[in-house]
């Protein structure tokens, strides 16, 4: 097989299928929520790490002394801390990566059957460091949980994507990222001083692991493997036919089964496209369309804002402890905004385009505006007002986030391929937006250290550019099937 066979791997049809509309199932929606379940890892493990942060770091320096007996000083000790931290996003990559090739060889079932191991290995590592006394166990433990939530960035849209009707495909796609949003907002929560924040009780936020893992392992035998997956990449008919009407609760799928064959027939003969195939021939544009999508989220400066938040409410007058409980009110806005948009995206006024132009839009006028408000912040009590403008900002960053570019990335990605390229498509796609997290979590101490509150003008400037990136070549993909999004595509280019 030369390069030349894998252009036409997503060909234009001339006959374009109607897409066949489903309804919510109760089987349709309990693989929904079970599969969802592994995102939760995600945002639980981003928000865990801040509030212990300091604790943590005291016991290492004891961990240390016990373990190597040497004095370990504070700045070592935070630099130990820093890498436990940023070893996730390592993990993820590496995850990420290998979504797809663990999706194709096992199953997208079977794939977070044995990513689920991997998340009871990580509660263990870091739950029971304190108890051995091995700081060590900590870092390795961020970077298996990074591990496994790379690959579940991978495998949960996929997975979700695959077993959806066309018309409930941006409701369901959105549900891992309401997932991440409760998450975060648990962990903060479980992060508090008189709950788990405390010098003896800060494993059992880290050890807290076990709980979604071991609950999604019991639930997981209870789904239908994806029937596209079982179609497309094994060959099996009836296996799917059979998942398929249990998802659908219905025995007619007769006009789903012939899509599904007939997007298997259009690459038949064609070598599985390998991860270089996915920057060659016809699908170089969809592949490059979904590499923006992820950086447009990552480059938005959402992690940015979470981490000024605090200095916004304290800078606002509050004091104490309070600062931590207005960043637990600005989670639970991030989650009911996350709510509202998993019923937006499939709305018939809505589009996943304008979704994401809305938000991109919205969060590109905060940051204008956040600059200046935060600007006059420092100029002293006169200018008390701004505080208050800057939570207000800050609030409406986070919800233009949570409307479009916080959940359309993950699952559109799925939607722009057929069965046979998206594992590498994912891989590739989640790849970036761990990298792009990385990057931005490495350089964003030393730019702020000398810009201040003008490194958000950087994120202005990214934010420009996704805006014209997406009203030019992203195309719309709600209710269309992938023939159908391959004639936008040819359109928009």
């Amino acid at each position: 097989m030369g390069v030349n066979d894998h252009d036409v791997t997503v060909p234009l049809q001339t006959e374009q299928h109607a897409p066949v509309e489903g309804r919510l199932t109760k089987c349709l929606a309990f693989s929904a929520v079970v599969i969802a379940l592994a995102s939760f890892q995600f945002g639980y493990h981003i928000g865990c790490v801040n509030a212990p942060g300091g604790l943590i770091t005291e016991w290492i320096i004891g961990s240390h002394k016990d373990l190597f007996e040497k004095e370990l000083t504070r700045e070592n000790a935070d630099l130990a801390w820093s890498v436990a931290v940023s070893i996730f996003a390592v993990g993820g990559m590496a995850g990420g990566l290998l979504s797809g090739w663990l999706a194709d060889k096992v199953g997208r079932r079977g794939a977070l059957f044995y990513n689920n191991i991997l998340a009871l290995a990580a509660a263990a590592l870091m739950g029971l460091a304190k108890s051995v006394g091995a700081y060590p166990m900590i870092i390795l433990g961020r970077l298996i949980i990074g591990f496994n939530c790379g690959l579940s960035s991978g495998l949960v849209p996929m997975y979700l994507t695959e077993i959806s009707p066309v018309n409930l495909r941006g409701m369901l796609g959105s549900l891992p990222q309401l997932c991440v949003t409760i998450a975060i907002l648990v962990s903060q929560i479980f992060g508090l001083p008189h709950l788990l924040g405390t010098e003896d009780r800060w494993p059992l936020i880290l050890a807290f692991t076990v709980v979604p893992a071991v609950l999604q392992l019991s639930l997981l035998l209870l789904c239908p493997e994806s029937p596209k997956y079982t179609m497309g990449v094994r060959g099996l008919k009836q296996e799917a036919e059979n998942a398929l009407k249990k998802l659908r609760g219905t025995d007619d799928v007769a006009a789903e089964i012939q899509a599904m064959e007939d997007e298997a027939a259009a690459v038949q003969g064609q070598a599985k496209p390998t991860m270089g195939d996915m920057f060659k021939g016809a699908l170089l544009w969809p592949m490059s369309i979904a590499i923006m999508m992820m950086l447009a989220q990552q480059l938005s400066g959402i992690n940015v804002a979470m981490f000024y938040s605090t200095v916004i409410f304290r800078g606002a007058g509050l004091t104490g402890n309070e600062p931590f409980y207005a960043t637990i009110g600005m989670g639970a806005v991030n989650v009911i905004m996350t709510l509202i948009s998993v019923w937006l995206v499939d709305h018939p006024k809505f589009g996943r385009r304008s979704l994401l132009l809305a938000g991109l839009t919205g969060m590109f006028f905060s940051t204008l505006l956040l600059v200046g408000a935060l600007t006059l912040q420092n100029q002293g009590p006169d200018y008390k007002w701004a505080s208050y403008s800057a939570i207000v900002l800050v609030l409406l960053f986070v919800i233009s986030f949570a409307t479009g570019p916080g959940a359309i990335p993950w699952f559109f990605v799925s939607e722009i391929f057929d069965s046979s390229a998206r594992g590498s498509a994912n891989s590739i796609a989640v790849m970036v937006n761990w990298a792009a997290n990385l990057l931005v979590g490495l350089t964003f101490l030393p730019i702020n250290n000398l810009l201040g509150q003008f490194s958000f003008f950087i994120f202005s400037g990214f934010l420009a550019f996704f805006i014209f990136y997406t009203w030019k070549f992203v195309p719309e993909t709600k209710g269309k099937s992938i023939d159908q999004i391959q004639a936008e595509f040819e359109k928009r280019k």
